[in-house]
């Protein structure tokens, strides 16, 4: 039996002609929060209905929680818990009743499942909400309740997809801090999301996900350090003109410039002088320079020059929507 709570090994998923996930290899470590980061149509999702054993593979197989995907997909179903677009809710059953409902489902004896959902429902704080109509919560207080019901029959392995999408900034930061909480207390949870962000405020290691394959795992330090090999100037310089920028852009060496007046952003290829170049060309065109500084790449940035750069994901959205 694999150590990993998750190994998959070779996981392919073809839609005809369309390869969805292309020989998948990856290890996740049990109570590890795991990211797959990538954009709309990567690829994300379908690794998770794989893993949750809701599609089959093409190819290749997975251990999850112990036991082998296409082999034992009871047995997998028995050790995860699931929270993604189609997982629904009762509308008109209360919170409660929908747990209850669960439980039974899931074959738990009625004083586990008055002792299970009493613990959820105070983990999540719904107190008087735990009465109300599934749909006549908010969109927050919904993702808990289907959080609650993903955890209700205590799963080793709980999927995230794109948990976060929709809900207000305070839900997402309540719903990130609960997550961490569940790793604490053992749980493996897999976080999907096409949000660059989230990976650096949650993830202990992030597997970016681009055209169906797995580009490269780390941690998000790791990503940018590593990954991208970047040198990022920011500089604050009110009214620039379009010449000036695009003198700027003419380095070689520069990959990437943003301007937001007044600030400036310069992204390169590591490059110790980048500083001195710019501030050299913006000096001598009489530019008014507030302040300049350097700093290290975000992992958005680094997720860029991963993918091979801006036009690259550009091409591969529009070839994803056009399917």
């Amino acid at each position: 039996m694999s150590d990993n709570a998750i190994e998959t090994i070779g996981l392919t998923k073809k839609f005809g002609d369309f390869t969805a996930v292309d020989h998948l290899n990856l290890t996740v470590k049990p109570g590890e929060l795991f990211g797959l980061l990538g954009p709309n149509g990567a690829g994300k999702t379908t690794i998770v209905r794989m893993l949750c054993t809701l599609i089959r593979p093409t190819e290749g197989t997975a251990i999850v929680g112990g036991y082998d995907l296409t082999k034992n997909p009871a047995q997998v179903r028995r050790q995860i818990g699931v929270v993604s677009e189609g997982v629904m809710l009762y509308k008109d059953l209360t919170v409660e009743e929908n747990l209850k409902l669960l439980s039974r489902l899931y074959g738990l004896q009625e004083n586990e499942t008055n002792s299970r959902t009493k613990e959820l429902l105070e983990m999540f704080d719904f107190r008087e909400k735990t009465k109300r109509q599934v749909g006549a919560l908010s969109s927050g207080w919904t993702k808990k309740a289907l959080i609650c019901a993903a955890l209700l029959h205590n799963p080793k392995i709980l999927f995230l997809d794109e948990v976060t999408s929709g809900l207000d900034p305070q839900s997402a930061i309540s719903l990130r801090e609960l997550t961490k909480s569940l790793c604490r207390q053992g749980v493996t949870v897999i976080w999907t999301t096409h949000h660059m962000q989230e990976p650096e405020k949650i993830c202990n290691r992030v597997g970016v996900v681009f055209s169906g394959r797995l580009i490269q795992v780390g941690t998000p330090l790791d990503l940018k350090r590593s990954a991208s090999e970047l040198s990022v100037v920011e500089v604050d310089a009110p009214n620039l003109s379009i010449e000036l920028i695009e003198a700027i852009r003419g380095l070689s060496e520069v990959c990437n410039v943003k301007y937001d007046n007044p600030m400036l952003q310069v992204t390169c290829s590591k490059d110790f002088e980048l500083a001195e170049k710019v501030t050299r060309i913006l000096v001598s065109a009489g530019a008014k320079i507030r302040a300049i500084n350097t700093q290290e790449p975000s992992l958005e940035e680094a997720f860029i020059s991963l993918t091979g750069g801006e036009e690259e994901i550009d091409r591969f959205l529009e070839s994803t929507t056009s399917k």
